[in-house]
């Protein structure tokens, strides 16, 4: 596929005011608690949206666009080793950094897919997470470094995270893992190359069984994104199915936007290329011809979030092919989102609160690795 063109992405940037666009629209304000909002005026109200830049403009400075940017790596963990990848289609190398916790082992292994469009992220927009799951879980996790677009598009990412799994697969004596304890996942465009993984494992030969596919705010259809954003009508349920877009599109964290943005980036601005993209399961997994025999999955969705919906749908439908679907709603998308405090110094006290920001005691790895117990199906309310 052709690279976009900053011409053609500059027909998606003029979305919102800069400045302004940022501001919580007041439909949200209700829903939303104090904290957030407080942590979203304090870091985010004055940062402008990546999608209001090119990507050339972005890479140049990501924490001037991204209120998320990692400030905190994380804990300290025993081992840290990164290894070089071979990939194909095309040929080339990515890096896989692995971390492992202090033990004899053979340890259970866990894939992490970072979010990011397949247009942003690497090794760092996750890490904290990674080292607190190898910490809390005592679990070998796997960063994959997957290449991005708009220099590598679709399906480039899917094949070259498929790649890592394997590797680790067949390495698994070298990497001290047992290949028989298996887990993957992703967040938003991670936890849609998990899911579309979870399809590659089943179906190869022979199959490689997967503890876990966990899939944090995935999207699991984007047909209704549009292509040029200030030109387009307004998402209505003729042509979008999931009310959460509708009413998410203006959100400030995560606007529908956004989406066109990496979209536009990673599958072309071409309609026929990608309606065509876009009609193949890899790509929308809501239309994979069979969902029977994945494994189990476990699905955070955020309240306020373009792709809520979606994700829900897709968890139904796994579960009504018969796969055990665990799912978890949260208020908002702050799963992976660790600030550090504005201090230059902090006491051991500070760093205590830090290092326990996320909850580790439900997280589903350690269940599905049977280093826990199971997690319960949460009832979902509907949401309008």
């Amino acid at each position: 596929m052709a690279t976009i063109t900053e011409a053609e992405h500059l027909i998606t940037v003029q979305t919102s005011a800069r400045g302004e666009g940022n501001v919580i629209p007041e439909k949200y304000l209700n829903g939303l608690d104090v904290e957030w909002k407080e942590m979203w005026t304090n870091h985010g109200k004055n940062m402008e949206g990546a999608h209001l830049v090119t990507i050339e403009e972005f890479r140049r400075c990501p924490e001037r666009y991204s209120f998320t940017y990692p400030t905190w790596t994380g804990p300290e963990v025993h081992h840290l080793q990164d290894y070089q990848v071979p990939v194909s289609n095309p040929e080339g190398l990515i890096t896989c950094r692995v971390y492992t916790p202090a033990g004899p082992g053979p340890f259970p292994v866990h894939l992490n897919f970072h979010g990011g469009g397949w247009v942003l992220g690497g090794l760092q927009s996750e890490a904290a997470w990674c080292r607190s799951i190898c910490n809390g879980s005592s679990i070998v996790v796997i960063d994959v470094d997957y290449r991005l677009a708009p220099e590598h598009q679709y399906p480039i990412a899917l094949y070259d995270c498929w790649a890592a799994v394997r590797w680790a697969h067949t390495n698994a004596q070298s990497l001290n893992v047992d290949p028989n304890a298996i887990s993957i996942g992703g967040l938003s465009s991670g936890g849609l190359i998990t899911a579309v993984l979870a399809h590659f494992a089943r179906d190869c030969f022979p199959p490689l069984e997967l503890k876990l596919q966990l899939m944090v705010v995935p999207a699991t259809d984007m047909r209704y994104v549009p292509l040029a954003i200030p030109n387009a009508e307004p998402l209505t349920t003729e042509s979008c199915p999931y009310p959460s877009a509708i009413f998410c599109a203006d959100l400030p964290w995560s606007p529908l936007a956004r989406e066109s943005w990496f979209l536009n980036y990673y599958i072309g601005t071409d309609e026929e290329v990608r309606s065509k993209v876009l009609s193949d399961w890899r790509m929308t997994p809501v239309l994979s011809p069979s969902m029977k025999g994945l494994a189990p999955a476990h699905i955070v969705t955020a309240e306020f979030d373009v792709e809520r919906d979606e994700a829900e749908y897709y968890g139904q439908l796994l579960r009504e092919a018969g796969n055990q679907v665990t799912m978890k709603s949260e208020m908002v998308q702050l799963v992976l989102v660790m600030l550090e405090e504005e201090e230059e110094e902090e006491d051991d006290d500070d760093v205590r609160t830090k290092s326990t920001t996320l909850d580790f005691s439900s997280t589903p790895q350690p269940q599905a690795h049977s280093l826990g117990p199971a997690l319960q199906p949460l009832e979902k309310e509907s949401k309008s």
